[in-house]
């Protein structure tokens, strides 16, 4: 059959389906043909249709009679079987057997009686039978039979007819895999037969049938689901797949099966499209309803049966019991998969397999059965209260309302089916706020009201959907007036409501009560109806009913009663009407005062009820309403009411309220309840005066003494949850105690300016005070808190003050107070307090200290004028935030401070909503301007002026606008502005306002002109520009056109009203920005610091979080820092914190919190794009016009969809912040964030005449240039990034501000609302993470550097003498203090101390300490003058008998000292005589050799430093390297390797310039092998067997001035080749016999020498004898040479941990002419005084950041000081810390200002040679291994930083150069081996401020790229850099190796000439 044909004829047929006798035989023989599978799928549906349309009207005009067969079957049986068996017997044609099949099943479908019957008729199934038969390799004959068995498996009468050999068919053919189509046909054909067998075994109760049904569901269970798995990709298949899985749900074994099979699940949902939309053909329609089944089936609960229901239930099971079962006739036992748990363990594993991206989907389909599956599925899952979040993320709530929406009309009633839908959402709305259900328009809300309410009205709606409807409805009507009016306005449903408040059922009453109550406060119409009709008659009968509610048992309905009444009876009409119930039943006035008092008895109450407790919320209401009662104004007869008053026992209850009898109450309370005892006296309280003030003053010192509220210190709540944080924070609020610590973070409740009750005990008279103030902030207050720690005083802002000052001065960091909160919780009077605190307390009596302090403090007035508001919340808004850093010099005096200004909100200056205000100073100077500017600037009131007047708002209470200008201009001359500079500032301001009232009006060819041009001459006469040339910037824009990138015509484009409007105001704001920022400019010029700064305090005063009715770019920045300071609270409190815990250690319970960085890169990242970027793209994309940037940016938004916290509503967008969710318009956002002027604007600023206008725009635009300008939201992030930077640069301190309320009253509390804030600012996080964490941390190092003194075993005398690490010797401070080892723990790198009190314990001791020092070091000094002459004098005795000799042992001492304690040493090295020739080949020299040397690497008249023959190792082909002998030159240049050959003689094999080596690797045993590792290169590194090799790699070290590494190890690491490495490892060997034996790739070496062995001693001549020194009476008895009369030994001295050695602090002083170096001394007992602190030469830094790092890398932590070696261009620095050297990036690096000092005295350097000068050598090595951690390692240093010890016994430097005084030099001493076998020796010092740390760790080797020679660089005034090492000439030759520093004593010598010239030095300085 033709396709289109077939459509024409169908069509026909569908005409003429209305008249069913009209059909003809062929035409039905059409019809019948139409459903051959081989006919396109829009014909076979139409086919259905006209089959359907057919068979409805045969049933129609063959109606069924009652007690008569179906005539309408009977008829359609004789109609189609002929048509059906004449086919399907039709043994030859195979089309027309599918045919017949085909048409069969399509009339189950249709209509299944009749086709039963037919398939019932004899004959009918052998037929089909018969047909597989017949063509058993026909794919479509089997298709059809396997439909055609699988429909008739369907109904009972056919079930019975089906044979077993077509069941095993079936069976066989479902498990085939070629035909897909078949095998799902035969697989839902066996499913059906199945339930169908399984259904007729439970009617019959045969057990063991049922059974076996079920294990035949689960192999076909198995079966579908490898099909859904499988056969993804044939639609027509899986919608029978599908089905049967639908059929086969229902069963409890086969959901389990299903829903524990989340892969299965998955797929399934994916065959529902996501994106697009779905298609509404047949086959996507039962696919996708087949899919809802299987979701309806697995998250179906078990039947919530009422009592009835369930009786009949139970009545059937004994009826079917009495019919022959063997179950006795008890309840049937329930499956354990169908239990409530189990069911919602399913629906969330469909959930979390998408099944609600398939509902989504759904939602949108038209089907009717679809959408009624939807509504059972979403009442299923809502059902679990876990769910509905996930359900109202996913838009279910839309999804439902569409449903319903899509099912129903305004004029018929809702039908039961969609009962399920509407109960799902009524679920919804009572889980969350409308606002989250249905979003911010009221649109929704008042949409969904209806089905809501006929929920509630619908006759089947049973007790749990009318509560549920009720619930809902009534978190409706709390939401706006028009909710509340259209749920009073909805027919019938008040008096549903009325009579529900009188069921029987507690909670449907409460219910309805409530949803009273919130219609009373909502709606208008509904408060007329209680209480509000004048009307008293017809009031009254409700008001009866609210008031035995209010008496009800039920807790909550009393209150929702209570509350509706005393709501109403704020009109006297209610009042009225409650009167006459009290005389009509002399009741309503005693339920009243129970509400107060629980006590009180009615006449009909029942003596053994037990009494009520006192509800505070009962209490408030009764007490509000009988405040409304008692007022005067209700003119109730006074005789008669006065007596019902008396009766009911009113007064006597207020009474025992206000004296406390009934309990403890806020002002909320008490306040009404004294003022309506003041009314019925007659009296009105009014606040006193003078009085007051002293009283308050006296509560607040008693505060200290009386009961506290709540809790101080929140982590000590017993349980912690909001609840319990709220209370605490209300009971402190309630009494005046606004301030509660979380740890060290202030919590700061908003008071409202104290404006707070306190009510007096009430006796005859009742007064009620009014305090101004609480009183906290005098000048006595802050002198409590002076020098206290916070645990000594109540919580307040100056504790938090105090403690960030004295910590800036203990700790000597930076400091910061972060102040956070939302708009109007006090942020900016906290930030005032502590300003005020800081200026009090910081000391000072120069003036210019004065002076700053009172800039300080004048800033508030002047920032506050101009950068502050009236807002809708507060009034005093900041409308900008800044950041004040305070600067301190090392005194705590504060020198200087600075502000920085973010983001003024410069729309307001010409626009504010209704009832707020432009910025106060324009309000200010409106109204107390002086007469002559008034004059100067054409001055009016305020209300003349457009921009200030607009918003009705010029008056607000509790702000003077006339005093806070003469502040304003009291700050000013404060500040230092000139008069001039004043008098241009208003100028500015009177533009602006009078910018204002420029207006222009329309013309008729639609643009604008000037109504009235005196105002734009005046404007032009105050910006000093030309009149004609304002009118026409604001009317009209130049406009220039461009042809290929050239200028082209310029034309003047005139505005309209709307533009030319945008246009000024544009200018407008651009002034006052510009001013504003010049001010905060302005203020930092006069507050710049008088000198240099040591620490700074910084406190930031920032707007807080904002959400409005209408919220744009300007709330999107001010929440975006918001969010960055939230960030930084949990980087710094928890993450931080948390984190730590787990890198310490330390045991402890993790806390979960949520941290916002998702929503920060939401909005600041670049890739992927966030919100600022998307802006940017779409201001420059569309920026011509405005709307056009707008619709870009909207379809930008769609690319942030991906973010949880993001969703695009179309013209707005919802961003999830910490603080809630905010919902932006995007109109005007793009506009805003250009943020730029026109050109014809910037040209009328530049022609302007004054100077000062020019200031302000001096940084105008390039009209050249292309490059596109900063957007706003460019300049906000990137302040924002500065922000963050500035405080992760200081410690922090932190006050959480919270709101009590938005009505800024001092006596309400929004509980509500309090919440939500204690739930964003993380004070639950906070609180667990502070109780579970310790108070305070450091490392061990600076732990023992503050406290090391309290312990004898860790100091003597002042000194560390600690022989353990810092870890042992902290542990042991702490337990020697005596300090429970539970409060404290030790961790990796630091200890933790759990408790503040224990620090202040260890401070106080250590105060106490210094004290008991102090007499100690006077009777010290005063000796050490006597000591030091007769030193004096020996040391320059011996100085003149060893001054040549020191100079040829600094010379070998050197080289062994770059070894010293590293490596194994070869006997030959350690001989006394063993002296470094350098030159062994006479290179320098004639001999032959050494001449073709030279000549080969072509020396010309360059000196050869070292030349010796070495070995090399040579790579072979597929062979192990071997050594190859070679001859080795080193230059000042460049090091040579020449070979020598038969053939050619002597050849320079390769040249390495000194400037490539970056490294010499060593073994650490005492082999003679080192690898010079080179820049890369294709030669790779030189691997070298020297026996001189101590002597070459001091050779290099010093011609390249120390930038060389050495790295020692267990292996050497070198470069075969470039980019290849390799290693050779040494092996201990004892069997080599001598030196050391290479072979593939190792080398065994025998034991050497230890490796802290030095040179062996000469032979000792005989000592002589030393006198001991005995000038000064404190000295003992003996001297160096009697050891046996000193007493106990003085503890050795040692490093503190973390600090560099003793000798590397010493401070080198210039170079200076003819000054005799003078060596200093130490004498052991009695010890020296401290020297002065002299600080290290190279500049330091801090670290702004923490930094991992790798190997050749140092690690740093934030706010580590290091000193600068090196920089280099790469952006890596050498930088040392603590004695290690390490590379760091110069990014995380920040200069510390130099502090100024004296210039030290100047002495000559020792004496140079020829050789190039070189600078102080730092040798860098690599760790030392474990085994040899216990051997110092010694770094080289300068000669001046060296003691010398006089005490040493003396011994030779050389055999034969002895003193002629018989006597030894004794410039070399043993070193003081301590406990632990390491080496130590005294310092300098004895203050720990001065003790210096252990000596640096080798530095490990820069990562890359190689880094320029080391060098001293002088700068500027410094002092001048380490003299170069100096070198002296060896005799017999040219050249001798560099003077080298010694080292300390652990190598067991030291440097005489540095002794003796530091002495000397010192004399002189002295």
């Amino acid at each position: 059959m033709n396709a289109q044909n077939g459509d024409l004829s169908l069509d026909f047929l569908m005409r003429k389906s209305q008249d069913v006798a009209a059909f003809l035989p062929d035409e039905l023989s059409y019809l019948v043909e139409a459903f051959a599978p081989s006919q396109p799928e829009p014909s076979r549906s139409k086919a259905y249709l006209v089959l359907s349309a057919f068979c409805q009207g045969t049933r129609s005009q063959n109606p069924q009679e009652s007690g008569s067969t179906n005539t309408a079957t009977e008829t359609l049986e004789k109609v189609f079987q002929h048509l059906i068996i004449s086919r399907i017997s039709d043994h030859q044609e195979q089309d027309a057997i599918v045919i017949g099949l085909s048409f069969f099943s399509a009339l189950f479908h249709v209509n299944w009686q009749s086709a039963s019957c037919i398939f019932a008729q004899d004959g009918v199934v052998e037929y089909v039978t018969d047909a597989l038969d017949l063509f058993p390799s026909s794919a479509s004959v089997a298709l059809e039979v396997a439909r055609i068995i699988g429909q008739a498996s369907g109904h009972k009468a056919c079930r019975t007819l089906i044979p077993e050999e077509i069941v095993t068919w079936l069976g066989n053919k479902s498990r085939q895999a070629t035909d897909k189509n078949l095998r799902a046909a035969a697989a839902i054909a066996l499913v059906k037969l199945s339930r169908g067998v399984a259904t007729d075994a439970s009617e019959g109760a045969d057990a063991s049938q049922a059974t076996q049904s079920t294990s035949k569901d689960m192999e076909l269970a198995n079966l579908l689901k490898g099909m859904v798995i499988g056969d993804k990709d044939s639609l027509s298949s899986l919608n029978d797949v599908v089905e049967g899985l639908a059929y086969l749900s229902v069963d409890p074994d086969v959901k389990h099966a299903l829903a524990n099979d989340p892969k299965f699940l998955q797929q399934l949902f994916t065959l529902v499209p996501r994106r697009k939309p779905l298609p509404t053909s047949t086959s996507n329609s039962s696919l996708l309803f087949g899919i809802l089944l299987i979701i309806s089936n697995l998250c179906a609960y078990r039947p919530r049966l009422s009592q009835e229901d369930a009786q009949v239930a139970k009545l059937k099971r004994m009826a079917k019991a009495g019919n022959g079962s063997n179950r006795t006739m008890s309840e049937e036992p329930l499956n354990a998969l169908e239990d409530d748990v189990t069911v919602r363990s399913r629906c969330r594993q469909a959930l979390a397999s998408g099944a609600l991206d398939v509902l989504s989907v759904a939602s949108g389909v038209e089907s009717q059965g679809i959408r009624l599956a939807l509504g059972k599925i979403y009442l299923s899952i809502v059902e679990d209260k876990d769910n509905r979040g996930k359900v109202l993320q996913s838009g279910g709530a839309r999804s439902l309302s569409r449903v319903i929406q899509s099912s129903t009309s305004s004029s018929t009633p809702i039908d039961t089916s969609l009962l399920p839908a509407i109960q799902a959402l009524a679920k919804l709305t009572i889980t969350s706020s409308p606002l989250q259900v249905f979003g911010p328009g009221d649109g929704a809300m008042l949409d969904a009201i209806r089905p809501l309410s006929q929920l509630l009205l619908h006759l089947s709606s049973n007790l749990l959907q009318q509560f549920e409807a009720l619930m809902a409805l009534t978190n409706l009507a709390s939401q706006s007036t028009g909710c509340a009016d259209r749920i009073y306005s909805t027919p019938h449903l008040l008096n549903k409501v009325e009579l529900l408040m009188l069921e029987e059922h507690t909670l449907i009453r409460r219910a309805a009560t409530e949803l009273i109550c919130n219609l009373i406060g909502g709606s208008e119409k509904a408060f007329s109806r209680y209480g509000g009709s004048p009307d008293v008659h017809a009031t009254k009968s409700k008001l009866q009913v609210l008031l035995a509610m209010s008496d009800m048992d039920d807790l909550p309905t009393r209150l929702a009663a209570s509350g509706a009444l005393a709501t109403v009876t704020s009109v006297s009409t209610a009042c009225q009407a409650v009167f006459e119930l009290q005389l009509d039943r002399h009741r309503a006035f005693s339920i009243i005062a129970r509400l107060i008092d629980p006590s009180v008895t009615l006449e009909d109450d029942d003596p053994d009820d037990d009494e009520v407790a006192v509800n505070p919320g009962l209490v408030h209401r009764g007490v509000v309403c009988l405040h409304h009662i008692l007022d005067p104004q209700c003119a109730l007869p006074r005789i008669s009411f006065a007596e019902e008053v008396e009766k009911a026992g009113l007064m006597n209850v207020m009474t025992r309220l206000l004296k406390g009898e009934l309990g403890s109450f806020d002002t909320a309370v008490t306040t009404p309840a004294a003022e309506a005892i003041s009314k019925k006296a007659g009296k009105k309280t009014a606040p006193k005066s003078a009085g007051v003030t002293k009283v308050a003053k006296a509560d607040w010192k008693e505060g200290f003494k009386k009961k506290q509220a709540g809790v101080s210190d929140m982590t000590l709540l017993t349980t912690i949850d909001e609840n319990n944080i709220n209370t605490n924070l209300q009971k402190r609020w309630t009494v005046g105690e606004i301030y509660t610590y979380i740890g060290g973070v202030l919590i700061s409740v908003n008071p409202f300016k104290g404006e707070a009750l306190c009510v007096q005990n009430v006796l005859s008279n009742v007064g009620v005070k009014y305090l101004s103030d609480l009183g906290i902030y005098t000048d006595e207050t802050l002198q409590k808190y002076k020098g206290k720690n916070r645990l000594e005083v109540p919580p307040h802002v100056f504790s938090i003050a105090e403690s960030a000052y004295y910590n800036m001065n203990a700790y000597h960091e930076n400091q910061c107070v972060i102040i956070s909160g939302e708009s109007g919780a006090g942020k900016t009077e906290a930030a005032k307090r502590i300003m005020q605190y800081i200026a009090a307390v910081s000391g000072g009596e120069d003036s210019s200290i004065q002076e700053i302090k009172e800039m300080v403090l004048a800033t508030n007035p002047l920032l506050e004028s101009f950068g502050c508001a009236k807002t809708l919340r507060n009034n005093n808004s900041s409308r900008h935030g800044k950041y004040l850093e305070i600067m301190f010099n090392t005194h705590g005096e504060p020198i200087g401070a600075q502000i920085t200004n973010y983001l003024l909100e410069k729309g307001r200056v010409v626009g504010q909503l209704e009832n707020e205000r432009n910025f106060h100073i324009f309000y200010q100077f409106t109204k107390a301007a002086s007469d002559e500017q008034r004059e100067q600037f054409g001055l009016q009131g305020p209300d003349a002026y457009e921009y200030i007047s607009r918003s009705n708002c010029l008056e607000v209470q509790g702000i003077d606008d006339s005093n806070d200008y003469a502040d304003t201009l009291n700050a000013m001359g404060v500040i230092g502005l000139s008069n001039q500079e004043q008098n241009e500032i208003f100028r500015m301001l009177a533009a602006i306002l009078w910018l204002g009232n420029v207006r222009f009006e329309e013309m008729d060819d639609g643009n604008s002109a000037i109504s009235d041009t005196g105002i734009t001459d005046f404007i032009a006469y105050l910006i000093e520009v030309d009149s004609a040339m304002v009118q026409k910037v604001l009317t009209s824009r130049v406009v220039e056109t461009q042809r290929g990138g050239r200028r082209g015509s310029v034309y003047d484009v005139p505005l309209n009203p709307a533009q030319a409007t945008a246009g000024r105001d544009a200018l407008a704001k651009a002034i006052y920005n510009n001013l504003f920022e010049w001010i905060v400019s302005r203020i930092n010029v006069s507050m710049k610091a008088r000198s240099a700064s040591a620490q700074v305090i910084g406190i930031l005063d920032i707007f807080g979080f904002e959400i409005f009715e209408d919220n744009s770019f300007e709330q999107l920045c001010i929440n975006y820092v918001n969010e960055k300071l939230q960030q930084i609270f949990i980087e710094l409190t928890l993450k931080t914190e948390q984190e730590e815990y787990v890198r310490e250690q330390i045991k402890w319970n993790p806390i979960k919190y949520f941290n916002n960085k998702i929503v920060c890169d939401l909005i600041e990242e670049r890739k992927p794009p966030g919100i600022f970027a998307a802006l940017n793209d779409a201001c420059a994309t569309a920026h011509a016009d405005p709307a056009a940037a707008d619709n870009s940016f909207v379809q930008r938004t769609a690319m942030l969809s991906s973010n949880a916290h993001f969703e695009a509503r179309g013209s707005q967008f919802l961003v999830r912040h910490y603080a809630g969710d905010v919902m932006y318009n995007i109109a005007g956002m793009t506009d805003k964030n250009k943020d730029a002027l026109v050109k014809d604007l910037f040209d009328l600023v530049g022609s302007s005449g004054n100077q000062f206008l020019q200031t302000l725009f001096s940084d105008r635009p390039d009209p050249s240039s292309k490059k596109r300008p900063p957007t706003a939201g460019d300049r906000i992030k990137a302040s924002a990034g500065a922000l963050v930077d500035n405080l992760m640069k200081a410690q922090p301190s932190y006050i959480r501000t919270i709101k009590p309320n938005q009505n800024r009253s001092p006596i309400e509390y929004d509980t509500k609302a309090i919440l939500h804030q204690i739930k964003y600012l993380g004070l639950q996080e906070n609180i667990r993470v502070r109780r579970a964490g310790f108070a305070y941390r450091n490392t061990f190092e600076k732990m023992v550097e503050r406290f090391y003194l309290l312990s004898p075993s860790t100091s003597y005398a002042g000194e560390y003498t600690w022989q353990g690490d810092a870890k042992s010797g902290c542990e042991q401070i702490l337990k020697d203090t005596g300090i429970a080892k539970d409060e404290w723990q030790m961790g990796v790198t630091k200890a933790f101390i759990k408790n503040p009190e224990t620090l202040f314990a260890l401070e106080t001791m250590r105060d106490r300490y210094w004290h008991n020092m102090a007499a100690r070091i006077q009777r010290a000094w005063r000796n050490y003058w006597r000591y030091k002459n007769e030193c004096a004098r020996r040391i320059q005795r011996f100085w003149k008998n060893n001054k040549e000799a020191l100079e040829y042992a600094k010379v070998r001492d050197y080289g062994h000292r770059v070894l010293a304690g590293r490596k194994e040493r070869r006997r030959y090295s350690l001989l006394s005589y063993r002296r470094f020739l350098g030159d062994y080949l006479d290179v320098n020299g004639q001999n032959i050799v050494g001449s073709d040397l030279r000549s080969v690497c072509g020396l010309g008249t360059e000196q050869a430093i070292f030349s010796s023959r070495v070995q090399i190792l040579v790579s072979r082909w597929l062979k192990s390297s071997k050594p190859s002998p070679r001859f080795l030159v080193v230059t000042a240049k460049a090091v040579y390797i020449a070979a020598t050959s038969e053939k050619d003689g002597i050849s320079l094999e390769r040249k390495i310039p000194l400037v490539t080596i970056k490294s010499i690797s060593m073994s650490n045993l005492r082999d003679d092998w080192l690898a010079l590792n080179c820049n890369a290169s294709e030669e790779g590194d030189p691997i070298l067997h020297c026996y001189f090799k101590t002597e070459l790699t001091a050779s290099l070290l010093t011609l390249t001035q120390a930038s060389i590494s050495v790295l020692i190890g267990p292996s050497i690491e070198y470069a075969k080749k470039k980019d290849k490495k390799a290693q050779i490892q040494f092996v201990r060997d004892e069997t080599i016999a001598k030196d050391d034996v290479y072979k593939s790739h190792s080398v065994h070496v025998p034991s050497g020498e230890p490796s802290s062995s030095t040179s062996r001693p000469a032979a000792r001549r005989k000592p002589g004898i030393v006198r001991p020194i005995t000038q000064g009476k404190l000295l003992r008895a003996g001297g160096p040479s009697d050891k046996g009369k000193t007493s106990r030994p003085k503890p050795a001295t040692q490093p503190l941990p973390g600090k560099s050695a003793q000798f590397a602090a010493v401070r080198p002083t210039p170079v200076a002419p003819k000054s005799a170096p003078a060596p200093s001394t130490h004498i052991s007992v009695p010890p020296p005084p401290p020297p002065p602190h002299k600080e290290p030469e190279a500049e330091l830094y801090k670290a702004k950041f923490a930094f991992e790092g790798q190997e050749g890398e140092i690690s740093l932590k934030k706010d580590d000081t290091v000193e600068l070696v090196e920089k280099d261009e790469n952006g890596w620095w050498l930088v040392r810390k603590d004695g290690q050297e390490g590379w760091a990036p110069n990014n995380y690096l920040e200069l510390i200002p130099p502090k100024p000092k004296a210039a030290p005295a100047a002495r000559s350097p020792p004496p140079r040679p020829p050789p190039p000068p070189s600078a102080p050598l730092a040798v860098a090595a690599t760790p030392i291994p474990a085994s040899s951690a216990s051997k110092p390692t010694v770094s080289i240093v300068s000669v001046k930083s060296l003691t010398a010890d006089a005490s040493a016994k003396p011994v030779a430097v050389f055999p034969g150069l002895a003193p002629s005084n018989g006597s030894a030099v004794p410039w070399k001493k043993s070193a003081v081996v301590s406990a632990n076998g390491s080496s130590s020796s005294t310092p300098a010092s004895s203050r720990p401020s001065s003790s210096l740390g252990v000596k640096p760790p080798p530095v490990a080797p820069k990562p890359k790229p190689v880094p320029p020679p080391v060098a001293s660089k002088p700068s500027g005034s410094k002092p001048s850099p380490k003299p170069p090492i100096p070198t002296a000439p060896r005799p017999g030759a040219g050249v001798a190796p560099p003077k080298v520093s010694k080292p300390s004593a652990p190598a067991g010598q030291m440097d005489l000439a540095a002794a003796l010239a530091k002495r000397a030095q010192k004399i002189a300085d002295e």
